[in-house]
């Protein structure tokens, strides 16, 4: 048998257990370049039916088979409509049928025994030729179904985007408008928001009783016409914010977003855009501007509240010089620094004579006063803004200077030695003088990794312990006959302090 499926002809299904009856419809059919199928039974025919897609069913077999057969074809979907030709059928047989209640009765058919081959070609081509059209038929109406259903469909969503755009563009924030692009931006359309935003009635714009134009402020309008026509002619969208006065006198800002409507050759057709009102916003702006301002001025202030807190935190209370914090990091950064550059470093310390001696005779008050001076005259003498002038503690003062060698450090300590000397505040407690004197200690060192700041604080101390050994009111440099003192110095220092903790430690053990 020939491939059905790929097969132009019309199939027809033979329900025939009679083999002349069979042979004769084969030959009959083959002929007449009719493709066929035989199925010998009811059981068979259905099988066939349903795995072969047939145009028309010739049937010879029992009552009751003929039954089965035609209880299937009416409840399968793909052969209800299928013509049937029955072969001898008697009368109580087509009655039979129509008990059935066939919907397609008139695709039933019967043709007498024996088989007239005319009447059987005639009655199979005008059946297949009604099935042929009812096809046809069935797919144009399908086809017209579809349209319609896809007509409605489309008016239908039609209906609900307009629907949508009329409710989106009531519920937008500001207006919509097309209008022309001219200066006087003639409207084509607006939204109903116009009368909310501007007072006027959108009917007056449209009918040209009022220009929308002239509602924009004076001041605004030319900068609004070249700014939007810039956009336009390079077919970009634009955006704008100006002022427009209302019909209640009342100034609003707005803020505006287009774009243009071209034709093919690139000309501007129209402009279609929305206008919201920002007045709100321009208000916020204008205090949160006034805000931030007032918040820079605070914040200046802070930052020089901040630089005078610093810099009191780095001062002495009573002399306004720097403190010992200030001059503790001081020499650790320039000793860093003139590590790296291999360059000196040179530190005095100061000491006021028997100022003890002073408190006890002046009294503290007079004693603060006299720091004052000395400080104040040290700082004066010492001129140049990277050297470092700090109260080092008591009546100690310390001068840091940085790229210094010892023979600069020691004009300088001449001229603060001299310049103290010149104060002329009596000391009728001192032994030395009946005025107030300093003695100095002072030390040059090219910083290395092999030393620390604490190394030339430690030869500064040391100079300034001869100075005192040796009768005060002086200075000395360290040098190497002070570094054979040194050692001896710090360990005295160490022995002194060590002693001091056992005194205490008997004493502890003593009260326990």
């Amino acid at each position: 048998m020939k491939n059905l499926q790929a097969s132009p002809e019309k199939v027809i299904c033979i329900v025939e257990n009679n083999y002349s009856n069979l042979k004769l419809l084969s030959i009959l059919l083959r002929e007449n370049n009719y493709e066929f199928v035989v199925a010998h039974s009811a059981e068979e025919a259905i099988n066939t039916l349903q795995n072969i897609s047939v145009d028309l069913i010739l049937i010879n077999l029992t009552s009751k088979e003929k039954s089965q057969i035609w209880q299937f074809v009416q409840t399968s979907e793909s052969t209800k409509n299928m013509p049937i030709i029955l072969m001898g059928a008697k009368q109580n047989e087509i009655n039979q049928v129509k008990e059935l209640n066939i919907e397609n009765i008139e695709n039933l058919d019967n043709i007498s025994m024996p088989i007239q081959a005319d009447d059987v070609l005639t009655k199979i081509k005008c059946h297949l030729q009604i099935h042929s059209l009812k096809k046809q038929l069935e797919s144009q109406n399908q086809k017209l179904q579809q349209e319609i259903y896809l007509r409605e469909k489309v008016e239908n969503e039609l209906k609900e985007h307009k629907l949508m755009l009329e409710s989106l563009i009531e519920n937008l924030p500001g207006m919509v408008y097309y209008s022309s692009n001219d200066c006087n931006l003639k409207m084509n359309f607006i939204s109903e928001n116009f009368y909310s935003l501007t007072g006027y009635q959108s009917d007056e714009l449209i009918q040209n009783k009022i220009i929308y134009n002239q509602l924009i402020h004076p001041e605004d309008r030319k900068y609004i016409w070249q700014e939007r026509q810039k956009a336009l002619v390079n077919n970009q969208p634009f955006q704008l914010i100006y002022r427009i006065i209302t019909a209640k006198k009342e100034l609003k800002w707005v803020w505006e977003q287009g774009k243009g409507v071209y034709c093919s050759d690139g000309e501007v057709l129209a402009i279609k855009g929305l206008i919201i009102d920002i007045t709100a916003q321009k208000q916020v702006e204008s205090e949160l501007t006034k805000q931030n301002l007032a918040l820079q001025k605070a914040e200046a202030a802070l930052i020089v509240a901040n630089q005078q807190l610093q810099k009191v935190a780095k001062l002495d209370g009573l002399t306004g010089i720097a403190n010992r914090r200030s001059f503790d990091e001081y020499l650790e950064k320039e000793w860093r620094r003139l590590k790296r550059t291999k360059s000196p470093l040179s530190l005095i310390l100061c000491d006021v004579d028997y100022f003890k001696y002073y408190n006890d005779c002046y009294g503290h008050l007079a004693g603060d006063d006299c720091l004052r001076k000395i400080a104040q005259t040290i700082k004066q003498t010492v001129k140049r803004s990277a050297d470092l002038v700090a109260r080092y503690g008591g009546e100690e003062f310390a001068i840091i200077l940085p790229n210094t060698s010892d023979k600069n450090a020691k004009k300088l300590v001449e001229l603060i030695r001299t310049a103290i000397h010149k104060l002329h505040i009596n000391h009728s407690a001192s032994r030395i003088s009946k005025y107030v004197t300093i003695s100095m200690g002072v030390a040059s060192v090219i910083p290395t990794k092999l030393e620390s700041p604490q190394s030339l604080i430690a030869k500064a101390d040391e100079a300034l312990y001869h100075a005192k050994e040796k009768g005060r009111d002086r200075i000395v440099f360290f040098n190497q006959d002070c570094s054979k003192g040194t050692q001896t110095y710090l360990e005295n220092n160490l022995s002194y302090s060590k002693s001091q903790e056992n005194i205490s430690q008997s004493f502890l053990l003593a009260l326990s």
